[in-house]
């Protein structure tokens, strides 16, 4: 059955604005359950693009198969991504992790973004996804993004445009069939008190500014916040392949100890 889970405004719920301060989401996502009940969906069909298995996986019994086919084309882009809201609110300190796997038979061809943090309408000043810039290709404020054999932390200058983003450190190769560690240390804010820390298997990937491996700059367009996708996101491609990524050890918290793997 082909069928289009997308998500609605009522699903997003409306995060409290300008209340600096509260309580940060505990979310364990490592698929042990067997079923994806906590996250939403933008896939086209449930039954090929997001699937648990039970080989490979980081830990435990299950992980997570995503896989992206030619025409899973939806909301501008070709996606299979799972999401999580009221996870990146306006002043909070939270800690993110999640282990990947970018498969052997991978084809590379296009950028694909591994996780990002999206904006979100500020409901509360009248705004709706309709005619907001990410519905219509804005980049967003925080990914981690895949080519060619490396990843690259990358954030966004500018809510109204997909051209005018950062690259934060260097890129780092990674080898496929191999899984690999990520975890974020993010403080979410508007102005130039934000920052992101980044370790990848272990070591940090956000450079040393001189007294720590923090990178300061804004992650929030408004102070609706951000919330948290991974999967598939790529470019359009001339010659698209079917590619899959697994995921396993998706956490949300207030420490590194609590979402590291």
């Amino acid at each position: 059955m082909f069928i289009i889970l997308l998500i609605t405004c009522n699903s997003c719920g409306k995060v409290p604005i300008s209340v600096p301060g509260q309580d940060v989401l505990h979310f364990t996502g490592n698929f042990e359950t067997g079923y994806l009940n906590q996250y939403e969906y933008f896939e086209t069909d449930t039954a090929i693009n997001t699937v648990i298995v039970t080989a490979p996986v980081r830990k435990g019994k299950f992980a997570l198969k995503n896989t992206l086919n030619p025409g899973n084309y939806i909301f501008n882009g070709y996606r299979s991504e799972l999401s999580v809201y009221d996870c990146a609110k306006y002043k909070t300190n939270v800690f993110y992790g999640l282990s990947f796997m970018i498969d052997t038979g991978y084809v590379d061809e296009n950028f694909n973004l591994i996780c990002q943090w999206h904006d979100m309408p500020d409901f509360n000043n009248g705004e709706d996804w309709s005619p907001m810039p990410l519905l219509h290709g804005s980049s967003p404020p925080v990914a981690l993004i895949y080519l060619n054999g490396n990843i690259a932390l990358k954030l966004n200058d500018n809510p109204n445009s997909n051209t005018e983003t950062i690259l934060v450190g260097d890129e780092h190769p990674i080898n496929k069939g191999e899984w690999q560690d990520v975890v974020f240390h993010i403080y979410w804010s508007d102005d130039k008190t934000a920052f992101i820390e980044c370790r990848l298997n272990g070591n940090y990937i956000t450079p040393f500014n001189g007294s720590d491996n923090k990178y300061y700059y804004r992650n929030l367009f408004n102070r609706a916040g951000n919330y948290f996708k991974f999967g598939h996101y790529r470019g359009k491609s001339d010659t698209p392949h079917s590619n899959t990524i697994y995921f396993d050890e998706i956490k949300i918290g207030s420490t590194y100890k609590e979402v590291a793997p």
